[in-house]
């Protein structure tokens, strides 16, 4: 019985301390561990006559930075959609102990409700702060950057404002992709002006070689015969002869040689020249294996003339083909057109 009866009164002992425990003289006051630094907004007004009015979010709110060098920095924040519209107020310095708070040599009673409220006293008027934990540092940046540029300017709210940094970055998102569309248009308009062109030119070249080809089928007999007198003259001419052997001995024509062989082929074929650069803008060298081949020189010997391979040869002449029909051909193919001019 007398054990039962300690053992309830241990435990109302106990009951007792959890519900009121001990503070003793090293009581630690709340206030000696409230800080100031950080992030405020405005959460209320109440005037002299008690009317409260709230100010967070509805139309703008008061938003303050309190830095630890004793610089506080004060913004307006109006809400723009989803978004947030900075406009610059001011900066100064704050000076802030238990019970006061100065900034700009007012002093201002100053009530810590708890670590995230606080309520600041002046002429009457008492403003509820509450502490943001949600900013970033980036707009916190942003908005010391923006105050900094335009400070204690009582024209600012007016003159000078700044999207928060997530509008920016979508404007920005919205600039690059607006290059994009642009960049792509340029190519697009490119390509669009090259195919045409491309056909263009492709209507060109087929319209000169069906007349080419007309020309031939049409060309009455007395100046077909007139003209087959004069090429065989040519190939018997002691010209001819000597360039043959020169070029069956591998020597190399310098530039008077070519230009008194694109003379002779004038003279034997007066609409050579003409015609093949009329198909193509063609390569000294590009022109210089067509005379040759007009002369019925062998490709090898083209190539030994020309000191090139025998397969350059060979797939300049299969090139040239295809840039001039727009289809792949051979080089044999090539030097029978050259052949028909």
């Amino acid at each position: 019985m007398i054990q039962s009866l300690q053992l309830r009164l241990l435990n109302l002992v106990l009951l007792l301390f959890f519900l009121f425990p001990f503070r003793g003289g090293a009581q630690t006051n709340k206030k000696d561990d409230f800080s100031i630094v950080g992030v405020w907004m405005l959460k209320s007004e109440t005037a002299p006559d008690g009317k409260v009015t709230s100010s967070i979010y509805t139309q703008y709110t008061r938003c303050k930075i309190y830095d630890p060098d004793s610089t506080y920095y004060t913004v307006q924040l109006h809400a723009v959609g989803d978004d947030m519209l900075i406009i610059a107020h001011e900066m100064g310095r704050y000076h802030f102990d238990d019970s006061t708070y100065m900034e700009r040599d007012r002093v201002m009673p100053l009530q810590v409700v708890n670590d995230s409220t606080m309520i600041i006293e002046f002429q009457g008027y008492k403003e509820t702060m509450v502490r943001s934990t949600t900013m970033t540092e980036e707009r916190k940046q942003e908005i010391r950057d923006l105050v900094r540029k335009y400070p204690n300017d009582a024209e600012a709210p007016a003159k000078h404002f700044v999207l928060s940094t997530t509008e920016r970055k979508l404007k920005a998102e919205n600039r690059v992709f607006l290059y994009i569309i642009i960049i792509m248009a340029i190519v697009a308009v490119g390509v669009a002006v090259y195919v045409y062109r491309l056909r263009k030119r492709k209507r060109e070249v087929e319209r000169k070689l069906a007349e080419i080809e007309e020309a031939n089928q049409l060309r009455p007999e007395p100046v077909a015969t007139a003209m087959k007198q004069v090429e065989t003259e040519f190939y018997q001419s002691e010209y001819y002869q000597t360039l043959r052997h020169r070029i069956e001995a591998g020597e190399n024509l310098r530039q008077q040689d070519w230009k008194e062989l694109e003379h002779q082929l004038k003279v034997i074929y007066p609409n050579f020249s003409n015609s093949l650069y009329g198909l193509y803008n063609f390569s000294p060298t590009e022109y210089q294996v067509c005379m040759l081949l007009k002369i019925r020189t062998k490709p090898i010997e083209i190539a030994t003339v020309l000191n090139r391979d025998k397969s350059t040869i060979s797939t300049l002449r299969s090139r040239l083909y295809k840039k001039v029909f727009g289809k792949d051909g051979s080089g044999k193919d090539w030097d029978e057109f050259i052949l028909s001019l």
